[in-house]
């Protein structure tokens, strides 16, 4: 099982410890809206409405899952502005939604405008490839690449999209990057062999573990669990990442003993293998991860500025 990470385990014990009475006496003063950011049936609404239903049976509380999907959260970001800050109005979404998702300035919105809750597990985010290739490594992509073979790389988001071509730019060679819809979408066009290669996060493991998908460059600040001799990103020289944390976030000045409570009771159950959510965050991501207070609100500020950066690179 995943454990905190070490800042994370400090600030969220922080967190907890300095708002204790009030989270041990909060409860929601009323039926609780989760929000989910994506469409019902995949893994983030399965994730989201298995920890709802554990909250339930833990503390009786009314939680009705309701999908807003888009934009990886900004969608919901948006729906929550002016939403109660009882706690009684929340939702799953990801790291992306608030960093790249309002970079740019279009959203009108910023991470400020968003109260972080927690994170429940870290994407597991590689560039992959099909077996059927015979591409073992980076160095061979970028080798067929050269050898004058069109490459058809998917992106499901535009950050991806953006890191992608950077790395292409880095190692001297040209693909042809396509918007994808999903991640399903991303492994159904592998497969099919409409597409070459692209970054998955997560949804790949199950392939790559039976043999049919390789990975050949970890997308996150940290080494591969499945391939961890497979090069980081910062080691083609490219110095950004695609970690990518699923997160619960609420609306702008949430109360900060809702706010305690749910970071709690959220991470004791992702934490918990032997939960629904655990088990399926285990078998899907490798386990939960859950970071809180301070190391959250590090990681969405400086996630922010990297993301204004990374704009800015792969325009010029």
């Amino acid at each position: 099982m995943k454990k905190f990470l070490a800042l994370g385990a400090i600030a969220l014990g922080y967190s907890i410890a300095a708002t204790a009475s009030l989270a041990e006496d909060w409860t929601p003063p009323g039926p609780i809206t989760m929000h989910i950011a994506f469409p019902p049936g995949g893994g983030t609404d399965s994730q989201a409405r298995l920890i709802a239903e554990e909250l339930e049976n833990r503390y009786g509380w009314t939680i009705t899952p309701q999908n807003t999907p888009g934009k990886s959260g900004l969608i919901m970001a948006k729906e929550m502005q002016g939403a109660p800050v009882d706690g009684t109005v929340f939702g799953l979404g990801i790291s992306e939604a608030l960093d790249y998702g309002m970079a740019d300035g279009a959203a009108g919105m910023t991470p400020d405008d968003v109260t972080p809750i927690v994170t429940t597990t870290l994407a597991e985010v590689a560039f992959v490839v099909p077996a059927s290739k015979g591409w073992k490594s980076f160095d061979d992509f970028v080798a067929a690449a050269k050898s004058g073979e069109p490459l058809r790389v998917g992106a499901i988001t535009p950050k991806i999209a953006d890191v992608t071509y950077l790395m292409g730019k880095e190692a001297g060679i040209e693909m042809n990057i396509t918007m994808v819809k999903g991640g399903r979408g991303m492994l159904n066009a592998l497969y099919a062999g409409d597409l070459d290669a692209g970054f998955v996060a997560g949804a790949h493991s199950k392939g790559v573990k039976a043999g049919e998908l390789v990975e050949l460059v970890s997308g996150m600040s940290r080494k591969l669990s499945l391939t961890p001799d497979a090069p980081l990103l910062a080691d083609l020289g490219v110095p950004y990442n695609l970690d990518i944390y699923f997160m619960y976030f609420g609306p702008k000045d949430m109360d900060s003993a809702a706010q305690a409570k749910l970071a709690q009771s959220i991470s004791e159950i992702v934490l918990d293998e032997t939960t629904k959510a655990g088990a399926l965050l285990k078998a899907n991501f490798g386990g939960g991860e859950a970071i809180s207070g301070e190391a959250l609100q590090a990681f969405i500020d400086s996630s922010f500025v990297s993301a204004k950066e990374l704009m800015q690179a792969a325009s010029e």
